[in-house]
């Protein structure tokens, strides 16, 4: 079982692939252990299928589980840094692990931090850091949840429901590869720019003054 490719994940369930793909989803948001997994590409193809398969689960459901499987996985991640986190700092305070470093966390968090858990979702990796770090730093809670309700609806959106509705194009068919990579570079521009964006914007208000 090649756990690393999307199709084959999707291909290897048969009629039953959208629990393995809320299963897939669910580990790569959870956790930085995990966030190897597919979760982009997956998310498209799994649209794709929906849309071009007659399965014995109806479609709706399946973006449902799959959505509640991105948000659950997030929210998790920041209960993990929240409970864990700040025991693991007391005990083992290092060069990567410091008052400084926890500071500095808060700090971006109290800049970025509606910016930074919705964008993240569409960053490999970050999706499952961010999180953890939101709660490492206390984020407030209900502020996190929020905003990771309103990530998980987009991610969701833009890929799952992109592949659904592009799924019956027979140019998206034949370059289904270039297609997924397109949107997958696109999506991951946006947190950076957007900090980029600010930092310059920044620069000119102080120039100004």
């Amino acid at each position: 079982m090649n756990w690393l490719d999307a199709e084959h994940i999707i291909t290897a369930f048969g009629p039953y692939f959208v629990f393995a793909v809320t299963f897939v989803i669910f580990l790569e948001t959870a956790f930085i252990l995990t966030s190897f997994l597919p979760g982009d590409s997956l998310l498209f193809l799994t649209g794709l299928t929906l849309s071009t398969t007659t399965l014995w689960l109806p479609d709706w459901a399946g973006f449902l589980l799959i959505w509640l499987a991105a948000f659950l996985g997030t929210q998790t991640g920041y209960w993990v840094g929240y409970k864990i986190g700040p025991p693991l700092f007391e005990r083992r305070e290092n060069i990567f692990i410091n008052k400084k470093v926890m500071a500095k966390t808060h700090e971006f968090f109290e800049r970025y931090g509606t910016r930074a858990i919705v964008l993240a979702r569409f960053l490999p990796i970050l999706r499952a850091l961010i999180p953890m770090l939101a709660g490492i730093s206390k984020m407030d809670t209900k502020r996190f949840t929020k905003l990771n309700f309103i990530g998980a609806v987009l991610w969701i959106g833009v890929f799952m429901f992109s592949g659904y509705l592009l799924g019956n194009v027979p140019l998206v068919k034949e370059n289904l590869e270039t297609t997924v990579l397109l949107i997958v570079v696109f999506t991951t521009l946006l947190l950076p720019v957007e900090i980029l964006r600010d930092r310059l914007a920044n620069r000119f208000a102080k120039r100004r003054k």
